[in-house]
């Protein structure tokens, strides 16, 4: 059974998606863990605890891959390097058509990168790295397949200051968590808007177009419309998940 899975909105972008449960799972044994130990308001406004992320099969299958990253470590690992490994990762393509000129990618591995026309992965379609070992596997794999681009939003700031990804793992801050206090000026992060125009207002680009836009685009202000989910943004209230947070510290 493939590690990697693709959903209908990065499909069409060449993106392949890694997921575990978001915010907490009950694993087989009863053991309880928490995936999103830096999660704040976004705990309430999660797109991946809502729609099909709760059905049985799709919960059942991010159980699985927790459960083999942490019981089953080594034959995870051996597991994403076959995978990665694929003609369908490795083989070039087209260079691949963006929202955005070849110039204004944000630097030249990315450009390269996407001359080769080759998949990117996308780390935590939902949940977060609730571990340095976990997030350490991760940057091992990323260095192990120099050709492709990893990326991931996060709101474990604190850890990935700490580390030393290699050229082709991307990742930007992701507003909403208890580590929101640590999203400095010069550093790339995303906060989600409630819609288009107030994005803009602010000052922030977009990545609606393609959510590759989040690590290519030359600025590190990367705005996300929200989901037109009504309980969220009833939830919301015209506000971003940044302020959200905020206020609720206040």
């Amino acid at each position: 059974m493939p590690l990697l899975t693709q959903n209908s909105e990065l499909r069409p972008h060449l993106i392949w998606n890694w997921s575990i449960p978001a915010l907490t799972a009950k694993l087989p044994d009863g053991r309880r863990i928490s995936t999103c130990p830096s999660a704040g308001i976004c705990a309430r406004l999660c797109y991946a605890r809502n729609g099909s992320y709760l059905f049985s099969n799709v919960l059942a299958a991010h159980t699985r891959n927790l459960s083999m990253v942490i019981d089953r470590t080594d034959e995870w690992r051996t597991a994403m390097h076959d995978e990665l490994s694929h003609a369908r990762f490795t083989r070039s393509r087209p260079p691949r058509t963006l929202p955005i000129t070849r110039d204004e990618i944000a630097d030249d591995w990315l450009r390269q990168w996407s001359d080769t026309g080759r998949p990117a992965i996308r780390i935590h379609d939902s949940g977060d790295f609730f571990a340095d070992w976990y997030l350490d596997e991760w940057l091992r794999i990323a260095a192990a397949h120099p050709d492709l681009l990893f990326y991931a939003y996060t709101k474990e700031i604190t850890m990935m200051k700490s580390a030393t990804p290699p050229a082709n793992f991307r990742w930007l801050a992701s507003t909403g968590g208890t580590q929101d206090h640590l999203i400095t000026d010069d550093m790339r992060h995303a906060d989600v808007f409630p819609d288009q125009q107030t994005l803009t207002a602010a000052g922030y680009e977009s990545q609606d177009a393609s959510d590759l836009l989040a690590v290519m685009l030359p600025t590190l202000r990367i705005g996300i419309p929200a989901n037109n989910i009504k309980h969220f943004n009833r939830r919301m209230a015209g506000r971003t998940f940044s302020q959200i947070q905020v206020a609720l510290h206040d």
